[in-house]
C-alpha cells in the first residue's frame, strides 16, 4: 500500500501543473517581490541604510521585475554607509546585467558623486550623455576649479548643444572664483560666444547682484546692440538698482529702450524717481511712458498718478493719468477720481474719470455721478461704462432707467 501511494505521488509530481496554478504561483512571487521592494523603499526613506541594503540585495537576487532598480538602491545604501567601493562594484554589476536598463543613468550619477567626494572627479569628456556631463562638471568645479574653468570654456566655444552651453554657463555662474567670474564677464561682454551673451548677462545679475552693476553699465555703454541693451535694462530689476534706469530714460535716444527703462522702474516700485523724471522731462512721449510705467507700482503708483492727474495741464496726459489711476488704485482711488470729476468742467476729463471708475469696478460712484449729471453726453458716457459692469447694482440702475 505504501509502495502504491509513493508511486502515485511520484507520477503526480511529474505531471505539469494546471495553468491557473502556475499563474497563482507567479502572482504570489511578484506580490512578495513588491512587498519586499516597498519595505526597502521605506527603509531608504527612514535612512535605515543597513536594513535597506539587505532588503534590496534580496530583491535583486530574485531576478524579477524589480531586480534592476533593487541593484541601484543597494548601491545607494552601500554608499550611504560609507562603502563607496562596494557601491561602485554593484553599479558595475548593474551596467553589465542591464546595459540598456532604466537605472544605468542613475548609477552613472551615483558614480560621479562618489568620484567627486574621493577627490578623483570623473572628466566630463568621458561622459556621452549631456546630463551626466553636467553632473561631472559640477563635481569637478567643486573639487578642482583650475581644471573646471578651461573645460567650461571649451564647451562654450564648441559645437555642443545650446542647452549644454547654457547649463555650463549656469555652473560657471555659481562659482565665485576670480577665474570663473572673469570668464563669465568675457561672455557677458560678447568677447566669447556672442550667442550666449544675453544668458551670461542675466546670470551675472542673478549670481553677483549689485556687484555686477558697474560691469553691466560698461557693457551697456559700449554696445550698439538694442537687444543686449534691453536685456541689461531688465536685469536692473533683479539687481534692484534704479539709477542706471533713470540714466537710460533721460539720455537714451531709442524710444523703445526709454520705454523699457521707465517700465522697469515702475516694476521696481521706484515711484519717486519716476515722478522726478516726469516733472523734469519736457518730452510728452516720455511723460506718457512714465504714466504707463506707474501702473505696476501698485498703490505707490496710484498715489503718483493721482498727483499727476491733479496737477497736469496737458489734457491728454491728464486723461491718461486718470484712466491709469483706475487700474493701479482700484476702489481705493475712487475718492480721488470723484474729486477730479467734480473739479474739472472739461467733458473729456469727465469721460476719462468714467472710464477709470469702470476700470476700478466702482458701480456705486458711477451711478451717483450719472444721477446728478446734467450734460447728456457725459451722462451717456457714465451709463455706457455702467452697462459693462455686470453686477446687481449696475443692473438695478439699468432697470431704473427703463422704468422712467
Amino acid at each position: 500500500m505504501n509502495t502504491k501511494l509513493l508511486l502515485f505521488a511520484t507520477l503526480l509530481l511529474a505531471l505539469p501543473a494546471p495553468p491557473a496554478l502556475w499563474a497563482d504561483d507567479n502572482a504570489a512571487g511578484q506580490s512578495k517581490e513588491e512587498a519586499l521592494y516597498s519595505e526597502g523603499t521605506r527603509a531608504i526613506n527612514d535612512a535605515h541604510w543597513s536594513q535597506a541594503e539587505q532588503i534590496f540585495r534580496n530583491v535583486a537576487s530574485q531576478h524579477g521585475a524589480r531586480a534592476e532598480a533593487a541593484l541601484y538602491w543597494e548601491a545607494y545604501a552601500e554608499n550611504k554607509q560609507g562603502n563607496a567601493s562596494r557601491a561602485l562594484e554593484i553599479c558595475a554589476q548593474l551596467r553589465h546585467a542591464y546595459p540598456q536598463g532604466n537605472w544605468v543613468k542613475e548609477c552613472s550619477a551615483l558614480e560621479i558623486e562618489i568620484h567627486g567626494k574621493s577627490d578623483d572627479p570623473v572628466p566630463p569628456q568621458a561622459e556621452q550623455d549631456e546630463e551626466l556631463k553636467l553632473l561631472a562638471l559640477n563635481s569637478l568645479m567643486q573639487q578642482d576649479e583650475v581644471h573646471a574653468v578651461p573645460i567650461i570654456q571649451q564647451i562654450l566655444n564648441s559645437d555642443k548643444s545650446e542647452k549644454l552651453k547654457e547649463r555650463a554657463l549656469f555652473v560657471l555662474g555659481q562659482d565665485q572664483s576670480p577665474q570663473a567670474q572673469a570668464l563669465l564677464g568675457q561672455v557677458a561682454s560678447g568677447e566669447r560666444n556672442p550667442g550666449l551673451q544675453r544668458k551670461a548677462i542675466q546670470m551675472m545679475a542673478v549670481t553677483r547682484g549689485k556687484q555686477a552693476a558697474e560691469t553691466l553699465a560698461n557693457i551697456y555703454r559700449q554696445t550698439t546692440n538694442q537687444e543686449i541693451k534691453d536685456t541689461i535694462l531688465h536685469t536692473y530689476l533683479i539687481i534692484g538698482t534704479p539709477d542706471p534706469l533713470v540714466e537710460a530714460a533721460r539720455h537714451e535716444s531709442n524710444p523703445e529702450l526709454v520705454r523699457t527703462a521707465v517700465h522697469t522702474l515702475g516694476a521696481m516700485g521706484a515711484t519717486s524717481q519716476l515722478l522726478t523724471l516726469y516733472h523734469d522731462s519736457s518730452n510728452p512721449e516720455v511723460k506718457a511712458e512714465v504714466i504707463s510705467g506707474l501702473i505696476p507700482a501698485g498703490q505707490k503708483g496710484a498715489e503718483a498718478l493721482s498727483n499727476i492727474a491733479g496737477s497736469e495741464q496737458d489734457p491728454e496726459l491728464r486723461r491718461k493719468a486718470i484712466r491709469n489711476l483706475g487700474i493701479a488704485g482700484g476702489m481705493s482711488a475712487a475718492p480721488a477720481l470723484v474729486a477730479t470729476y467734480k473739479k474739472n468742467p472739461d467733458v473729456e476729463t469727465k469721460k476719462a474719470v468714467a472710464q477709470a471708475l469702470f476700470l476700478a469696478g466702482d458701480s456705486h460712484d458711477l451711478i451717483e455721478l450719472a444721477r446728478a449729471e446734467k450734460d447728456p453726453a457725459v451722462k451717456q458716457s457714465l451709463v455706457q461704462q455702467l452697462s459693462l459692469l455686470h453686477n446687481k447694482e449696475a443692473t438695478d440702475y439699468m432697470i431704473e432707467i427703463l422704468n422712467k
